[in-house]
């Protein structure tokens, strides 16, 4: 898997500084500037990116301040190395980076803390993960789904959310699906998976036009792609 941690744009990081500057500090706010705190008490090589980048996904809804905080105050309890602590916080910096949701990331790096698991497993966890989501937003680009400008949604340009929402469970059956020790070449066992998450989400969480859209362009071969560009 190649890493693919860009450095972020400097306007973007001026224009959530100032976005946080506005008025007083509200809950969220105060737990951005935790979550600075326990970042920077971690002698990180490349902490100051980790942070612009998180910053970018606490303004874009990305990234939940009070999750990442527990995650953050977890790491620096655990006993694990530093290398790979910061190699799992640049796996969330890289995705946020790319402009996609990291939250189901930090809920999967908690839920392996809690469990127990080594923090060098939970990173391999975490990084297949963000690789997935990755490829599934290219997947879906390549079918022609797309991200809606603002007030110009229509289908097959859907709206920031209801893009985010097709990724995060289409990207989560799939890693479930890898971790159970499903097969990458079984494409119509990954499918029905995949059919089976977005039904049951269909008209609850995610439009039934959405799903029925993804349904209708995604088959067993795309699927199978995904997971094997990801585990190559």
């Amino acid at each position: 898997m190649k890493a693919r941690f860009q450095k972020v744009c400097p306007l973007a990081v001026l224009g959530v500084v100032l976005l946080f500057a506005h008025g007083g500090m509200t809950h969220a706010e105060s737990a951005v500037a935790d979550v600075t705190k326990a970042l920077q008490a971690l002698p990180l090589s490349r902490g100051e990116e980790i942070l612009e980048a998180f910053k970018i996904g606490f303004a874009q809804g990305h990234l939940l301040p009070e999750e990442t905080l527990r995650l953050v105050t977890r790491l620096s309890a655990v006993e694990a190395s530093l290398v790979d602590k910061e190699a799992l916080l640049l796996t969330f910096a890289s995705v946020l980076a790319e402009g996609l949701p990291a939250k189901t990331l930090v809920d999967k790096a908690l839920e392996g803390l809690t469990r127990g698991v080594p923090l060098s497993q939970i990173g391999l966890q975490v990084s297949i993960r963000a690789y997935l989501l990755t490829e599934v937003r290219d997947l879906l680009y390549a079918k022609g789904i797309f991200v809606a400008k603002e007030g110009e949604a229509t289908s097959p340009f859907l709206p920031p959310e209801r893009f985010d929402l097709l990724i995060i469970h289409i990207a989560d059956a799939s890693g479930e699906y890898l971790e159970g020790g499903g097969s990458p070449l079984e494409g119509y066992l990954l499918e029905e998976v995949v059919r089976l998450r977005l039904s049951k989400l269909k008209g609850a969480v995610i439009p039934v036009e959405d799903v029925e859209l993804v349904l209708a362009r995604i088959g067993p071969g795309d699927l199978s792609r995904v997971v094997l560009e990801v585990l190559d």
